[in-house]
């Protein structure tokens, strides 16, 4: 009945060590399926922070440009106010001008005489005053008005050249501040170009990591699902190799049964040619070697 238990038995754990085997290869087929998945999503987990490392450094750059960009509108807003100021200092002296020129107008139709000829006539009315010994009081005094008067229109002849001198100077100092304000829009354009396209590549990042992050997501819940899977598998391996384990502890103790049982026997047995080589031996009877010795043994004789 016992070797019969045990044959059983070793059938049994033949039978299911041959669907252990296959179970453990689908145990490893799953591994390694869930070891590909998990790789798959770590590279793209690892893109994703890729992306994001961009899109955050593409969003300082555009930042930065940003920043630049407002300090140029608060230039180009200095600048503006100072070519209003002298604007307006230019408008005061062009209508300066424009009465400095009519008041020269005049005196050019009344004397036909222009600032070099009148700065000509006082030199020589002052040469006059210096040079004449018996001039009178009276004349000098008339060469002194004289002398006033032509004055008084070089100032009129004269103050036109300061006037547009003026001008131009204010001009100039105009038009060197709107080259300023040129370059400064050069800057801004240059800048405003270069945050949209910081700006663009930080949008196209977040939105590519996006992509990744949501593929990363789906192999994420199919690692789950195959790690799942897997481990289910690998219970029912262990289920197996338990039921073998349990099997051959099975048999370890039929064969601990078995070999009580023939212990037993072998000494019933032994114990019985004993009892008859020692009724041999009593009687006088001849005793085969295997006799003399196990009554030796016993200590009979």
């Amino acid at each position: 009945m016992q070797n019969l238990d045990i044959e059983n038995n070793l059938l049994k754990i033949s039978n299911i060590e041959a669907i252990a085997r296959d179970i453990k290869q689908q145990r490893e087929e799953f591994n390694r399926k869930v070891t590909t998945i998990a790789n798959k999503r770590n590279l793209l987990n690892e893109q994703v922070k890729e992306l994001i490392k961009t899109a955050k450094e593409e969003r300082e750059k555009r930042d930065n440009c940003n920043k630049t960009i407002s300090e140029i509108k608060e230039k180009k807003l200095i600048f503006a106010k100072e070519v209003e100021g002298f604007q307006e200092q230019a408008n005061t002296l062009d209508q300066q001008l424009n009465g400095a020129q009519e008041k020269k107008a005049q005196t050019n139709r009344r004397s036909e005489f222009s600032a070099r000829n009148i700065r000509r006539d006082i030199q020589d009315l002052e040469w006059k005053i210096q040079t004449t010994s018996n001039i009178s009081i009276s004349e000098e005094r008339e060469l002194v008005d004289r002398i006033d008067r032509l004055e008084q229109k070089f100032r009129e002849v004269r103050e036109t050249d300061v006037l547009a001198r003026d001008l131009r100077t204010i001009h100039k100092r105009i038009n060197a501040i709107l080259g300023n304000i040129r370059r400064l829009d050069n800057e801004l354009r240059s800048h405003a170009r270069e945050s949209r396209f910081h700006h663009k590549t930080m949008i196209q990042a977040f939105k590519n990591a996006d992509v990744l992050r949501k593929q990363a997501d789906e192999l994420h819940a199919q690692f789950l699902d195959a790690k799942k899977q897997a481990n289910s598998i690998h219970n029912e391996y262990l289920s197996y190799i338990r039921e073998i384990n349990r099997l051959r502890q099975d048999i370890n103790k039929n064969k601990q049964k078995q070999r009580k049982k023939q212990d037993a026997q072998r000494r019933e047995k032994l114990e019985e040619k004993t009892e008859d080589a020692k009724k041999k031996f009593e009687e006088g009877r001849k005793l085969s070697f295997e006799e003399f010795q196990t009554l030796i043994e016993k200590g009979l004789i």
